[in-house]
């Protein structure tokens, strides 16, 4: 991945069950050279950007494919890319290419669907649909490519066709342009905003396919059923062997949106029995916190309550508020005195527990008058 406007990082991504680190770069040029198997290009910049990014690209011999998936993109960018790409041989699929993400419903997750001898479209848009279609009345499907929707796409329909043809594995092939302007009478074939002419509406475009052997339906609603029937005289005649339809793999749901849903649960990893803070209003020990600001129970009534989870009398909160004023200059920051805390913790005898406090001393605690006064005698001989 290449997203220039963050530092180098990497991204978790799912790749079946197992989680997988994609490198994210700020250039293409590093991303480029650090992975010079790559040949194809997905660009998801904007239809500002993709011109410039676009051209950056075809700077480097080793990128054979780029998919465009920005919208509006203007003509003239468009024709400049698609010209300079030709002269280095590089296909662009787009502008305004669509990416298929119903695999499930569209059948494309099997192998069989895939690899079939089946119907191989080349879609100008729908592309989820006609999958759909694809895997209910055929085998599925063996390749599928969007050519874009804008004015000047940078394949045509014959580049891929002629393609098709020339693969033994495609026994089928299906041809699918959107009617995306209705203000246009009659309407027009593909997705340029105007028809022309009146031989390029599509009604005068699929006369002529007629008239050359295609096997067109009237409307769009009519296509399964000509599909279906077209699948099964191939089928019948042994041009189409039907494979064995798998089903397609288990995909794992998500952890985080599977317990929003409320699909599973898990056991809480930490419980606390002296606060809970999941109300409207902080408890501590069943106390409300605003009680305890009203009530003014200080200090040592709030370390009752998380200490031994009940609220104490009030010569008992005095006398632990009067023991942290008393150890507030050192307390148990001092090392002797942690030691000593630790050594008790752990159950040890008392002459064990002098000795790990005793120990510590240096001058860093209890010997630090010592160490003032050997410094001192020190410079006292050097002056003497």
């Amino acid at each position: 991945m290449i997203y220039p406007f963050s530092g180098h990082h990497i991204q978790k991504f799912y790749w079946g069950t197992k989680e997988t680190l994609l490198p994210v770069y700020t250039s293409l040029k590093e991303a480029v050279s650090k992975h010079p198997d790559v040949d194809v290009i997905i660009n998801f910049a904007s239809s500002q950007s993709v011109y410039l990014s676009t051209l950056e690209c075809l700077e480097h011999e080793q990128i054979k494919a780029i998919a465009l998936i920005a919208e509006s993109v203007p003509e003239c960018h468009t024709c400049e890319i698609l010209w300079k790409a030709n002269g280095k041989g590089v296909l662009i699929i787009g502008p305004a290419t669509v990416v298929v993400s119903t695999l499930v419903v569209s059948g494309l997750l099997t192998p069989e669907a895939q690899s079939a001898t089946s119907p191989s479209p080349a879609v100008a848009g729908m592309s989820n649909e006609l999958n759909n279609v694809f895997s209910i009345v055929t085998n599925g499907t063996y390749e599928g490519i969007a050519i874009g929707g804008d004015r000047y796409p940078g394949t045509t329909f014959i580049d891929h066709l002629l393609r098709y043809k020339a693969k033994p594995e495609c026994k089928m092939l299906i041809l699918l342009s959107e009617v995306l302007a209705p203000r246009c009478s009659p309407l027009k074939f593909s997705s340029v905003s105007m028809a022309n002419s009146n031989l390029e509406t599509a009604n005068a475009k699929n006369r002529v396919m007629k008239n050359a052997g295609f096997v067109v339906p009237n409307t769009f609603e009519g296509l399964p059923c000509i599909l279906k029937e077209t699948y099964e005289d191939l089928a019948h005649g042994g041009t189409i062997v039907p494979k064995r339809e798998v089903g397609p793999p288990v995909i794992l749901m998500d952890y985080k949106w599977a317990q929003e849903l409320g699909l599973i649960q898990k056991p809480a990893a930490f419980i606390s029995t002296i606060s809970n803070k999941h109300g409207q209003e902080l408890l501590y020990a069943g106390m409300k916190i605003s009680e305890v600001f009203r009530e003014d129970i200080g200090l040592g009534g709030v370390m009752a309550l998380l200490w031994f989870k009940r609220r104490l009398s009030p010569w008992a909160t005095k006398f632990i508020e009067m023991v942290l004023m008393l150890t507030a200059n050192h307390g148990p920051a001092a090392s002797g005195a942690m030691n000593t805390i630790i050594a008790t913790r752990a159950g040890k005898d008392l002459i064990s527990l002098l000795a790990s406090g005793l120990l510590t001393i240096g001058s860093r605690f209890s010997g630090a008058l010592n160490k003032v006064a050997s410094l001192c005698s020190q410079m006292l001989g050097i002056l003497v």
